[in-house]
């Protein structure tokens, strides 16, 4: 079942240029959650490629790549046809803007099981991107765990 409780969703970066989002996006912590699904909505405006990638860190910043694959889904124009399709697992994924014209919506999901040892924050991260085109970023935090209120 969908719970804003357990799935409480977090705006990773507001709708803006794709060329600009670059690593601004806002950090997420899987400390308390068994993993996070990332979403990402981006309209064509002009033709230049979006790299999409996933960074981690132990603290929020920092831009270093998780290398481990995770999961993809992708939906390349998703106003005629919103389905989402498994893609390859991979480390990053690239919005082909001359292939897709209209809207596309990329997923992923990361579960915390995958970062490295010592982290528990990710960020979506960008490069490219044309600034006609309009990209914007969500995490959906997937199994949130409240710890007890007694000190450990």
């Amino acid at each position: 079942m969908l719970n804003p409780e357990i799935n409480p969703i977090q705006l990773a970066h507001e709708p803006a240029a794709a060329d600009a989002i670059a690593d601004t996006a806002a950090w997420c912590d899987l400390s308390k959650a068994k993993g996070v699904l990332i979403t990402v909505l981006h309209y064509r405006g002009g033709d230049t490629d979006l790299v999409l990638h996933v960074h981690e860190g132990a603290a929020a910043s920092g831009t270093t790549a998780i290398t481990a694959a995770f999961p993809i889904w992708y939906a390349s124009d998703a106003l005629t046809d919103p389905t989402l399709v498994r893609q390859a697992d991979a480390a990053s994924f690239t919005i082909d803007t001359g292939l897709h014209t209209g809207s596309q919506v990329v997923q992923f999901y990361i579960e915390a099981g995958i970062l490295s040892a010592g982290c528990r924050y990710v960020q979506l991260g960008t490069s490219g991107g044309h600034a006609s085109s309009i990209a914007s970023i969500t995490y959906e935090l997937v199994g949130t765990r409240y710890q007890n209120n007694e000190a450990l």
